[in-house]
């Protein structure tokens, strides 16, 4: 941390709050309004001061309702977002109901204790004192400066967020057992709490996760991109299969075991092509739904959908094809000039072309809005023409809701 506990605390004084007003509009890089502000206040109180006003304004954007008191950029940056912390906080009520004891480990600056504590007693666990006392003043529960390796945890439930940067280098640590604390240590954590939730990023590894059946894994979309993946074990594992796949802010879910997409012809593509949300494809899930619409993969693991109609569900964005081709440039944009296309999207799938540089070359002046898909087919790379559809939600769609306003699984 870049800056004492003591100078943390003494922002929340009133001379403190003096600070924090006389820099509310002062541009950081504005060395001379800095050098004002230092004729009052020590260096330490003026850099601590700007960071946490920085900080808040960050925070604002993902706790529009409930934001931290205390935070700074780094805490913030790996905080969760205050739409899937409550996620969280009314799924575990849906099982339990408030007052029973949750223990939050690596809590960080707070972002989950302080949705868990307004329906649960909360202790907070943190290797870092300044985040402890942090999560502390945010969240107004009790915690526990200490490594979780050598803890004792009691309670009824417990979060993770494990540390999953090295923290010599800030380099990404992918292998799950070189996590802090590894993955291997969830065994230990289950023989004590009735459940947990371990938070994830959404580019885990799947196949390096523990699989017993006491193990649920979900994925979460937020305004349709892939932002968080989670185990939930014990008793807070699915009872309809392994994979969840969750919609923010709709709340909407599919829980299953995966099936593989329905196979059809290699490159045949329908009339409908079909991008199923992030989190649906990323649960492995897709295929179940994709057998339900009667939409097949045109080629294997392209992940991509197509069928003879829209379906009806939000779990997909449907596009309307108006041309399929092969991949040549210039063959391409002479079709969409001819037929009065304007402005172009491209999408692909991995990496087959890089659509920043074929994006302006294909958009036109034409009144018609187009996305251009450019895939490979096997061997063959080929251009799928389309115009995105308005999807019609069915009434599975619009499914009864459970005690915490969530579509039940």
């Amino acid at each position: 941390m870049s800056h004492a506990i003591e100078t943390w605390q003494w922002l929340l004084s009133e001379e403190g709050n003096r600070l924090l007003a006389a820099g509310s509009d002062v541009d950081p890089s504005d060395v001379s309004a800095i050098a004002r502000l230092r004729k009052h206040w020590s260096l330490a109180q003026v850099s601590a001061a700007m960071e946490l006003i920085d900080a808040r304004r960050r925070a604002s954007l993902k706790y529009p309702n409930h934001p931290p008191v205390v935070c700074d950029r780094p805490g913030i940056e790996q905080a969760t977002p205050e739409i899937i912390a409550e996620y969280k906080t009314n799924r575990l009520l849906e099982r339990t109901g408030p007052g029973s004891h949750v223990q939050d480990l690596a809590c960080g600056i707070g972002g989950d204790a302080m949705s868990f504590a307004r329906h649960f007693e909360v202790t907070a666990l943190d290797i870092d004192p300044l985040r402890c006392w942090m999560t502390g003043h945010n969240a107004g529960c009790a915690t526990v400066q200490a490594d979780i390796l050598d803890a004792a945890p009691t309670g009824d439930w417990f979060h993770l967020d494990p540390g999953r940067r090295d923290p010599a280098t800030g380099r990404r640590l992918h292998e799950p057992n070189q996590w802090h604390p590894p993955i291997s240590c969830l065994p230990s954590l289950a023989s004590v709490f009735k459940g947990g939730i371990v938070k994830l990023g959404p580019g885990v590894l799947i196949d390096q996760l523990p699989t017993d059946a006491g193990h649920g894994l979900e994925f979460l979309s937020l305004n349709g991109r892939l932002s968080q993946a989670h185990l939930w074990l014990g008793e807070l594992a699915f009872e309809r299969g392994p994979h969840r796949a969750t919609m923010l802010p709709s709340g909407r879910t599919e829980t299953g075991t995966p099936i593989p997409p329905p196979l059809g012809p290699i490159g045949s593509i329908g009339s409908v092509l079909c991008v199923p949300d992030p989190a649906l494809e990323r649960s492995m899930l897709h295929g179940n739904l994709a057998e339900q619409h009667q939409l097949l993969e045109p080629a294997p693991g392209l992940g991509l959908l197509t069928g003879d109609r829209i379906p009806d569900s939000t779990w997909f964005t449907s596009f309307e094809v108006d041309a399929v081709m092969p991949w040549r440039e210039d063959r391409v944009v002479r079709w969409l000039r001819e037929h009065d296309t304007g402005l172009v999207e491209i999408k692909t799938r991995d990496r087959t072309v890089d659509p920043d540089r074929h994006q302006r070359r294909l958009s036109g002046r034409g009144s018609i809005a187009r996305t251009v898909f450019v895939l490979r087919m096997g061997r063959p790379v080929v251009a799928v023409i389309t115009r995105r559809a308005a999807n019609r939600p069915s009434p599975d769609d619009q499914s009864s809701t459970g005690a915490a306003g969530f579509p039940d699984d």
